[in-house]
């Protein structure tokens, strides 16, 4: 069984540099692939699209999307058992230098939570399926632009396709520092629109639940890099083709 971890990424070299190794030595006894799938544009990022692009590349029986600001503990477990698993159970925030706990006043408040036990229905940071799984979801919707509710969409999807899903009832990260409310991927002045619409697509998102990875176009090049395993996809110039 081999595993592809899709990382979606822009402008986070610090926490790559830091996630490419545990991720290496976490799946060493595995047959693996990473797949780096980079936003090629300034537009607001686009994580459903780019993790999209990520499977486009893969070659792997089960697909782990992984975000790169969660760094996996040793309690966390990638072992697939036949369902779409969720295998973080609580989040652990560390400060501007990735060396020390955020004080819990300086976490996002919608996240304080996660130092106990991750909100149930969060579907985002770490999942993983077989490739039939993402198949029968087709990915995810890549009409959102910005951040927030892709991962929302990716919930009901799983839901509406009747595939088993859990969450591990283990599995602890650390979570990278970054900016909150997604700053560094999103301009601005744009943020704040994007997720409004954003929300407005998640209400009606039933009617869009067939449109995925199969109706993406773009271009994209490879980008070299020196670590193992490890393929990097720059993607740019979306566009959504109409609906089979």
């Amino acid at each position: 069984m081999k595993y592809s971890i899709i990382i979606p990424y822009r402008n986070r070299e610090e926490h790559l540099l830091i996630l490419l190794p545990r991720l290496q030595e976490v799946f060493k006894n595995k047959e693996y692939e990473i797949i780096i799938s980079e936003q090629g544009n300034d537009d607001n990022f686009q994580i459903a699209i780019v993790e999209n692009i990520g499977y486009l590349h893969a070659t792997g029986d089960v697909i782990v999307l992984h975000q790169v600001d969660y760094y996996p503990t040793d309690d966390v477990s990638y072992e697939y058992d036949g369902s779409v698993t969720l295998p973080a159970q609580k989040g652990i925030f560390l400060d501007k230098g990735n060396q020390e706990v955020r004080p819990l006043e300086d976490v996002p408040a919608g996240y304080r939570d996660f130092y106990h036990e991750i909100e149930p229905n969060f579907y985002g940071g770490v999942i993983f399926m077989s490739r039939d799984q993402f198949e029968a979801i087709n990915g995810l919707n890549p009409l959102y632009k910005g951040w927030g509710n892709e991962d929302e969409d990716l919930r009901e999807r799983i839901k509406w396709a009747g595939l088993p899903c859990k969450r591990n009832e283990v599995g602890t990260y650390y979570c990278l520092y970054h900016e909150d409310n997604g700053d560094i991927h999103n301009k601005d002045g744009q943020k704040q629109q994007d997720f409004h619409e954003g929300r407005q697509l998640f209400v009606n998102a039933y009617q869009y639940k067939d449109i995925g990875h199969r109706h993406i176009e773009y271009t994209y090049k490879e980008v070299a890099t020196q670590f193992n395993n490890v393929k990097w996809i720059c993607s740019t110039n979306y566009k959504i083709k109409e609906q089979c």
